[in-house]
């Protein structure tokens, strides 16, 4: 694609394109904010990397206003979201955006803490589901009000014992269901090793 495509061509390009060269589009330094803005829930990454976005957002400081939740939710769960669109999230009145933030990689401990203890317990949930949780998480998050929460945990392969046996005693069927059901999946699995 060449640089000399003027932003309506852009636009018209991102309306009738096969999805490579919407992806272009989103790319495309000349792009505008509004067609970012579109294709922004397709092409995060693309539209992350962007050349212009840090100038349309100096020039636009309502930028991610106008644009749609689902395109500014994928935009911050990408791995290569920049601090300052992780902290318009952190601090959106939409729970949608801590729910998507939550999920992002590289969040530090204080990210971390804010959304562990945020009053949704879908973002909660949402912290409950990282890979990386550190274990005083998992042994907070354990003891959460929401059931939902501690159906997440209840999920994970990677619990330990501690969190495990808090879970059996939990007093929703529900999450005593789901651990009984992921110990039989992982004896059906792992037949030869003895799990707890």
């Amino acid at each position: 694609m060449t640089a000399e495509l003027t932003a309506a061509q852009l636009t018209l390009l991102a309306e009738q394109s096969p999805p490579e060269v919407r992806a272009a589009v989103a790319a495309h330094p000349n792009t505008s904010a509004a067609v970012l803005g579109r294709l922004a829930t397709d092409y995060p990454a693309e539209v992350l990397s962007n050349p212009a976005l840090s100038l349309l957002r100096l020039a636009h400081p309502g930028l991610l206003e106008g644009w749609p939740v689902d395109a500014v939710s994928n935009l911050v769960a990408q791995p290569q979201a920049p601090d300052w669109l992780r902290r318009y999230a952190l601090a959106h009145p939409d729970a949608r955006f801590q729910v998507a933030v939550a999920g992002h990689p590289e969040l530090s401990a204080t990210e971390l803490e804010l959304l562990a203890r945020h009053p949704i317990w879908q973002v909660r949930a949402r912290v409950a589901a990282r890979t990386d949780l550190p274990p005083q998480w998992l042994a907070t998050l354990v003891s959460d009000p929401d059931y939902g929460v501690r159906l997440v945990l209840a999920a994970r392969a990677d619990l330990p014992t501690p969190v495990l046996e808090i879970l059996e005693k939990d007093s929703s069927l529900l999450i005593r269901q789901a651990l009984t059901q992921r110990h039989q999946l992982l004896s059906w699995w792992l037949p030869d090793i003895e799990l707890k």
